[in-house]
């Protein structure tokens, strides 16, 4: 999840509009209208009057807004109290806040086998 002492690197704010692909290698905040393609190898934030129509990639993702389209995280996707995802999830921990809305399907990562505690 998006530590907050972490500052977005990419900001595009609710006065923005982008069409097409967004890449960065930092965190990156939305809070605009976004359609096309979303990928960072860090932290994504998905604000409360974002609307994406666009699959998401990042390290982990948290969601407030409208999104439509998948999103794979290498961590976690939590999806807010505002946040609505109309799309497939990919990631190794899901958390979904009640008042959240959830469309589609989810797969996630096994854990890795603990050693045998027993012996």
């Amino acid at each position: 999840m998006a530590k907050e002492s972490q500052f977005a690197e990419t900001i595009v704010s609710s006065s923005m509009r982008i069409d097409g692909e967004l890449k960065s290698q930092g965190n990156i905040s939305i809070d605009g209208i976004v359609s096309g393609k979303v990928h960072t190898s860090h932290d994504l934030t998905i604000g409360p009057n974002a609307q994406i129509d666009a699959d998401l990639i990042a390290a982990n993702a948290e969601i407030a807004g409208t999104v439509k389209g998948n999103i794979v995280a290498k961590g976690s996707v939590v999806i807010m109290e505002t946040g609505k995802v109309i799309g497939n999830i990919s990631c190794s921990a899901l958390g979904i806040r009640e008042g959240a809305y959830f469309s589609g399907a989810c797969k996630m990562a096994e854990p890795k086998a603990t050693e045998n505690l027993g012996s």
